[in-house]
Parts: C-alpha cells; structure tokens; sequence
C-alpha cells in the first residue's frame, strides 16, 4: 500500500513512453518500426500492470454487473415486497406478538396498505393492547380520511 503513488507514477511514465515510442515507430518506414513498436507495447503493457492492483477488482465488477443482473436483479431493494404470509402465519398458530412485529413491518415500509392496520389493530385487541389500537386506528384515520366517513354511513 505504501507504494501505489509510486506505481501509479511509473505507470503514467511507462504510458507516456509507449506514446512517445508509437508516435516515432509511425513516422519510420519498413522494418525499422519493429523494434519501437515493440518497445511501446511492452511499455504499455506495463502501464496496465503496475496500476492492476487498484484496478482491476474495480473493472471486473464494472463488467460484470450487467450480467449479474440478468440472474440476481437488483443487488439492493428499496423496500421489500407487501407480504401477509408470515404475518396471517403468526396469527394462526396464535403468536401474536410475531404477528404485530410483521403488520408494524408492512405498515412501516408500505404505509398506505389499509388491510395492514386493520389487522394490527385486530390482534392487538386479542392481545388486549387497546393503547396500540387506540394508535394505529388515529393513524388509519389520518392517512385514509375516506375510512372515517364509510363508518359514519
């Protein structure tokens, strides 16, 4: 790690010879151009060798993402998908706090699925909980008004 500014200004020099060794092998004519032609693809090559370390993880990933996604879509998800599953599983085998955990889950990354709060707020009745009912149905209320005006009809 100690000598990456080293590498790095040797590979600029190597880079810049095998520029300067190609411009001069164009200008020449028949086989003489052989030996300096040579000599700037050697330079280039070490060029690349000497700043690989640095780069080459960074180039592979960057050609490799695009066909990573084909088989593993999307490293990171925003949010994850609206499930019930475990939440309606918990409640069936009557673990209820499981249960809660899951709804206050879907309600924190999916606010505005309705069905979520009303089944909070079911199980934290049968759980006897009337303190987080009592704040979940204020916060269905607020965030669905129309609910409030389908119980007064």
């Amino acid at each position: 790690m100690k000598f990456v500014r080293t590498r790095w200004i040797l590979a600029l020099l190597s880079l810049a010879a095998s520029i300067w060794l190609m411009r001069a092998a164009l200008k020449m004519a028949g086989i003489g151009a052989a030996g300096p032609v040579i000599l700037s693809m050697v330079a280039f090559v070490s060029a690349v060798l000497l700043i690989a370390p640095e780069t080459a993880f960074w180039l592979a990933e960057q050609i490799a993402k695009p066909f990573a996604n084909l088989f593993f879509p999307s490293d990171s998800f925003k949010k994850p998908p609206v499930s019930y599953l475990l939440a309606h599983r918990y409640r069936s085998e009557r673990r209820f706090e499981e249960a809660v955990a899951q709804y206050e889950n879907i309600i924190e990354f999916h606010p505005r699925e309705r069905n979520a709060y009303v089944e909070l707020i079911e199980v934290a009745r049968q759980l006897g909980e009337d303190e987080r009912a009592e704040k979940y149905t204020a916060l269905m209320l607020r965030r669905f008004p129309q609910v409030r005006r389908e119980q007064t009809e």
